[in-house]
């Protein structure tokens, strides 16, 4: 899962996350503004924004790293689930 809330947040006891899944265990055809693929350590994951959820920070352990470079692809998708654009 990846972290996508905002660190002006960051007093909350929670934080909203994004699942992910392995590309290879998802269908064949996805939307790609709702579920875009990103890249993380040589794997090719789908992110699944329709599923995000606030998770609690203590919940969640260390940070394995981030995916700010795909950022952009992660808001697009968090929009599509709010606004369906």
């Amino acid at each position: 899962m990846v972290d996508v809330q905002s660190d002006l947040l960051s007093a909350l006891p929670t934080r909203l996350v994004i699942p992910l899944a392995l590309r290879k265990h998802m269908p064949a055809v996805l939307p790609r503004a709702l579920c875009p693929q990103v890249q993380w350590e040589g794997n090719a994951l789908v992110a699944l924004p329709h599923l995000s959820a606030p998770f609690r920070v203590k919940d969640l352990g260390t940070s394995q790293g981030n995916l700010r470079s795909q950022a952009s692809e992660l808001v697009g998708a968090l929009d599509a689930v709010i606004s369906g654009v």
